[in-house]
């Protein structure tokens, strides 16, 4: 095992580095405040005594804040209220509000949201004051019985000036026709992220990898949020109170990553309905239940869920039946328990625990009496498992701290074995077991090579660990909105495999510069600190132009280096319905083996290459105008620029190329018509450099339709995105693997009748790139020559004579060619009906309705009696009906 440990210098100059980071924040912060005062100054003088200001806080019956509350503040004339709304504001995620520079005088203050009544309060502004008060709103008794979410929720507060960010309601994982009640693909129908396939809940957005992608539970980062191999996610929506996703241009307080931020909020359980409720829910594949309600102290509440898929067990026996598998069998699956309490000991302080433990499962052996000649045995286990504290504090309306630690662990470990290939030994498709035995046996009775099959077995096991001390603070100053904050991570990575090989593979792989060179064995553990620290100020300069400017420092020590990272951005609000967002800024991404994951590559970070590496970069640009069209209608329209900079790629070195050449007039199915030629060129190694560049830019287009509580039975969105993104490398423009050029996504819903829903989603988008096969070439091993002993490259052959391979070229022709257009159409048929006085949700989901193939990949084969290349396109999932059912108690 090998143990990578810090410089002990790196240590002595933190200190210092901290220092000289201090100085500059707030050598930053006075500039700015300083110039805009210069600027503002006079004109807040000449106003102060005609205008004043309104702020407080809305909270539910409950007790609890309330965000997304839309304020309208209208003039009165003889206790008669004017229809024009002078003023607007939203409330914060805290449930605060402030309304700034309203002229003197006498006004009525409407509050509205969905599931609560309207309150309207009569104020009194005076001049060169601020008022400042708290409002209440009463839960209505309206159900809600599908996806209800008010437009004020999905209005973004205009002095927040961050562009890019996207809210769902999470009822709209749960209702949404093909989403399989999952974040993550409901997440994959908005403008600028791409689903990898139909089997992925991974997130592709804006052209970076899904190991760019910064995610996080109430403020805590997970690495693994994927359940089932990356089909389906760890969130369940029944216990999901928001989903933001910020798709670029996200402000300094998040970092380690270039690409986007998912934020997802889980909610407390519910007060109101007294110490226990739950739900059920229940389908052909998963089951999952839900427990909560009133903690009898503190003004505490509890709220635990567990899941379960169980199609293993129908499954399973279905495979022993038909002597598939032998022996116990537990087909890919997951059960998971999530849990938050929460408790307020005093009306300044709330303390909030979150834990998670999940577990995925697979084991499978191919049977005796199994039909296809290859072979199978797979035992996978792996874990998710988190713990996490949060202190809020807010001892003022102007100020809140929030301190938290947390401890995660992602760990897994495998063991395989099987044989195959027996397309690639004979040339012959699905040949059976018993026929490749019975040509095996025919073969060796004539005294002929025989074909056998390539055979691999191995262990794998990782185990990423992570301990968080985290601490922010927001602080309102007049118009300004200062936010810093700081956090420590402590983080383990450990990996170990060992793989034993067919000597045939070894073989192949020596002569193929396209095949990273794997070692037999790894083991590693990483154990390394990382530090950050940030800084930003959210300006209202006027009424209608707010900036942040922003700043965030990075330490990296498994690299030993550390970055400062500039972020800027502004809105601008052309009216109360209208405003313009734009950002620049520079991001940062270490490496690290809990980022491979994601990428689904091996690099060695244990050699003494590391400390040569520079963390990955990228810069964003992005401008955007939203406007509410009305209440219920939603448009925004964003432009973006990224471009990468010290991407991390495998190294090519030089060594021994092996190429074949014809021989003029010569049988080209013999080794005499063809010559080995070698040359000095690249291979892939496992060692990482920064050698690569890149650039990610596009359009995207979004319409919502949002529904309202007992009206407008039409509601969803549409999404365009018009994108190209491009890796470069070696002189050569490399498409990047999910680079979709044309993506559309129409999803809606219609309440056709008091207690029945239709849901319909529609996807469409270009192929992805794909790099395919230039012809057919002969196949080259390195075998020991059997006088000299030495290795030497040889031609391959087998029974039947000369053995060609599918030629796929170099470099040069990696994603040089596009997949099929990709489009799928799912529909959800739901109904509410209450039965034996609960309340039901009962559904159809449909998957593909139409039973289109969409291609995911092409295998090429030669074939052995025309050495020509077959093509046969391998699909994504086919028309696929669930059925499924909650229960509300």
């Amino acid at each position: 095992m090998l143990l990578n440990t810090v410089d002990k210098n790196f240590y002595h100059s933190f200190g210092g580095r901290m220092k000289f980071l201090t100085t500059c924040a707030i050598w930053l912060y006075v500039v700015s405040t300083v110039v805009v005062f210069g600027q503002t100054q006079i004109q807040r003088t000449t106003q102060l005594s005609l205008v004043g200001s309104i702020a407080g806080k809305v909270y539910s019956g409950q007790g609890g804040v309330l965000s997304g509350v839309r304020l309208s503040l209208k003039k009165t004339s003889d206790d008669t209220i004017s229809k024009q709304v002078l003023h607007g504001a939203v409330t914060r995620s805290n449930g605060s509000f402030v309304i700034h520079d309203i002229p003197a005088g006498v006004y009525q203050l409407e509050a509205r949201a969905v599931g609560f009544t309207t309150v309207v309060q009569r104020v009194e502004v005076i001049a060169g004051k601020t008022n400042t008060f708290n409002l209440t709103l009463k839960e209505s008794s309206v159900f809600l019985q599908n996806v209800e979410v008010s437009a004020s929720r999905r209005k973004q507060d205009q002095t927040d000036t961050r562009p890019s960010v996207i809210k769902i309601d999470p009822r709209e994982s749960k209702f949404k026709a093909g989403a399989v009640e999952d974040v993550f693909r409901t997440l994959q129908t908005l403008p600028g992220i791409v689903a990898p396939s139909d089997f992925s809940s991974q997130l592709v957005i804006r052209g970076s990898s899904p190991d760019q992608n910064l995610i996080l539970i109430d403020n805590l980062e997970v690495f693994n949020p994927y359940r089932l191999y990356g089909f389906i996610s760890m969130f369940n929506p029944d216990i999901v109170s928001d989903i933001a996703i910020m798709t670029g241009g996200f402000p300094a307080q998040y970092g380690d990553r270039l690409s986007a931020v998912l934020d997802i909020k889980y909610r407390d359980g519910a007060r109101d309905k007294g110490y226990i409720s739950g739900k059920l829910n229940a389908s052909i594949v998963a089951a999952n239940g839900i427990i909560e309600g009133a903690l009898p102290f503190w003004n505490g509440a509890y709220l635990v869920s567990a899941r379960r898929t169980y199609y293993d067990l129908i499954a399973g026996p279905i495979a022993r039946s038909t002597g598939a598998v032998d022996g116990d069998v537990a087909l890919p699956n997951f059960r998971d328990l999530q849990a938050k309490f929460t408790v307020q000991p005093h009306s300044d302080h709330m303390v909030s625990l979150n834990m998670i433990t999940s577990r995925d499962n697979t084991e499978f052996t191919s049977g005796a009496s199994r039909e296809r000649a290859d072979s199978l045995s797979l035992i996978d286990r792996s874990f998710n498992d988190l713990i996490g504290l949060t202190w809020k504090w807010t001892p003022t309306d102007n100020f809140v701290l929030r301190s938290s630690a947390s401890w995660y662990r992602n760990k897994g470990a495998n063991t395989f074995g099987g044989s195959g290939g027996s397309q690639v030994a004979v040339g012959i498709p699905d040949l059976t077991r018993d026929q490749f035995e019975q040509l095996q046996d025919s073969l060796r009775r004539a005294g002929l090579q025989v074909p056998t099959l390539f055979s691999v077995e191995g262990t794998t096991s990782f185990n990423f660990q992570k301990v968080t001390y985290r601490t922010d603070a927001t602080w309102r100053l007049g118009n300004h909105t200062l936010e810093f904050g700081a956090n420590t991570d402590f983080i383990t990575t450990s990996v170990d495999f060992t793989l034993l090989l067919d000597p045939r593979l070894i073989a192949l792989r020596a002569v193929n510069p396209r095949v990273p060179q794997l070692p037999e064995s790894f083991g590693s553990i990483i154990e390394y600190p990382r530090f950050a620290g940030y800084i930003h100020d959210n300006i209202r300069v006027t009424p209608q132009l707010t900036i942040q400017p922003g700043l965030r420092y990075d330490v990296f020590t498994l690299i030993n280096k550390s970055y400062l990272a500039p972020r800027l951005s502004a809105s601008y609000a052309f009216d109360l319905n209208t405003t313009l967002r734009a950002a620049y800024g520079i991001y940062y991404q270490s490496p690290g083996y809990e980022k491979l994951f994601d990428r689904s590559v091996f690099l060695d970070f244990t050699g003494p290459w590391l400390r040569e590496l520079s963390a990955e970069k990228a810069t964003h640009y992005v401008l955007g105008l939203e406007r509410m069209i009305t209440p219920e209608w939603q448009v925004r329209v964003e432009a973006y620029y990224k471009g990468f900079d010290n991407v991390i790629l495998p190294q090519t070195q030089q060594g021994t190329v092996y190429t074949t050449t014809r021989i003029p007039g010569a049988d080209s199915t013999k080794r005499e018509g063809w010559r080995i030629t070698q040359s000095i060129g690249d291979s892939l190694t496992t060692i990482p450099v920064n050698n690569a560049t890149g650039e990610s830019y596009g359009v995207e287009f979004l319409l919502q339709k949002i529904q309202s509580v007992g009206e407008n039975t039409l509601y969803g969105w549409a999404s365009y995105s018009l994108s190209w993104s491009n890796r470069f490398r070696n002189g050569l423009i490399i498409p990047f693997n999910f680079d979709r050029r044309h993506a559309l996504n129409i999803v809606g819903g219609y309440k056709f009748a008091k207690n029945w829903d239709v849901n319909v989603t529609w996807a469409y988008g270009t192929g992805f790139p794909w790099t395919g096969a230039l012809g057919v070439k002969p196949r080259i091993t390195l075998q020991n020559d059997a006088q000299t002993g030495a290795r030497t490259a040889q031609i391959d052959q087998d029974f039947r004579g000369l053995v060609f391979d599918v030629d796929r070229g170099g470099l040069e022709n990696i994603n040089q060619i596009r997949l099929p257009d990709y489009h799928r159409l799912d529909v959800r048929f739901t109904t509410y009906p209450e039965w034996f006085g609960l309340k039901w949700s009962v559904y159809l989901d449909i998957i593909n309705i139409y039973n289109r193939t969409n291609v995911i990949a092409y295998n090429y084969r030669v074939d052995r009696t025309t050495n020509r290349v077959t093509t046969r396109m391998v699909g994504m999932l086919p028309i696929l009906p669930t059925f499924g059912f909650s229960i509300e108690f």
